[in-house]
């Protein structure tokens, strides 16, 4: 019975070293912990010695809004033509008052009055019209041109089977970067 403990002691252990060796492969990082570059089934990897990023210059508009005050002219401002006859009969009929003498006294102010607001409501419509004027704001939009530098790709520079390659990438693989059986990189 100890001979069958044994054997069953000794198949479980190999069948346990083998699971243990098979997980030793599995990994989500780029290296096996410094014995080298993990092995895939669609290629290796190569271990990065330099990364440089390629700029380019890119050119692009934005829209900028320009603004000033301008004065406008609105409308115009016709004078007053009823303020102005009444502002001269006023003046007519105590001109007309003081001149008249006794009975003729209201006569000659109410002449007076019709006279001095006959004047200036012709004095009223004979004056110019003035101009009525505003502070305005207006606005234009422009597209200026603007540059600037963006990352364009980096030149990867990596050791595969003891030489230096130097390729571009879109993206920075980081320490390692994944290699074709042939020491292409890709991804």
């Amino acid at each position: 019975m100890n001979k069958k403990i044994l054997g069953s002691s000794a198949i479980l252990a190999l069948a346990f070293s083998a699971a243990a060796w098979a997980d030793h492969d599995k990994h989500d990082g780029y290296h096996d912990r410094g014995r080298g570059p993990a092995r895939r089934d669609n290629g290796s990897y190569a271990r990065v010695i330099d990364v440089d990023p390629v700029f380019e210059r890119v050119r692009y508009t934005v829209p900028v809004q320009n603004c000033w005050v301008e004065t406008q002219q609105v409308g115009y401002s016709r004078p007053n033509t009823t303020g102005a006859a009444i502002v001269g009969g006023a003046v007519g009929a105590l001109i007309g008052h003081s001149i008249g003498h006794g009975d003729g006294r209201a006569v000659a102010t109410v002449g007076g009055a019709v006279a001095g607001a006959v004047v200036g409501n012709q004095v009223a419509r004979s004056s110019r019209p003035s101009a009525r004027y505003e502070e305005v704001q207006r606005c234009r939009t422009v597209h200026e041109e603007r540059f600037e530098r963006r990352i364009a790709a980096y030149r990867v520079t990596y050791l595969y089977e003891g030489r230096r390659v130097v390729t571009r990438l879109a993206q920075d693989p980081g320490r390692y970067v994944r290699v074709d059986f042939g020491g292409q990189a890709f991804g």
